[in-house]
């Protein structure tokens, strides 16, 4: 089948239904690795995070680097300094709103 353009395209019935499973499989894992990490940038307000997460394609690579490795990271530091703060006595030192 050809286009205006001249162009040949394959149709779908034309695609072997193994390799349209695995096309479906593919984009199905993408869509849930990308779908939790950036639900999960956007929770932890991590706006450059969010925005590579958003316009990378990675097939869930760069999505589970930041789910498994940056918001571990981040949740084990915050784990430590609020252990700290039980042990030494320290009241937690909460944001203050900028004053304008």
């Amino acid at each position: 089948m050809n286009s205006h353009h001249g162009a040949s395209r394959t149709p779908m019935h034309d695609i072997p239904p193994g390799a349209r499973a695995a096309f479906v499989a593919v984009v199905a894992w993408s869509l849930a690795w990308k779908g939790a990490s950036m639900w999960r940038a956007a929770r932890n307000g991590s706006k450059p995070w969010f925005v590579g997460l958003l316009v990378t394609n990675t097939l869930g690579v760069l999505d589970a680097v930041y789910l498994f490795g940056v918001d571990r990271r981040a949740k084990r530091d915050d784990l430590t300094e609020r252990a700290i703060l039980t042990l030494t006595g320290e009241p937690e030192q909460g944001a203050h709103p900028q004053e304008t």
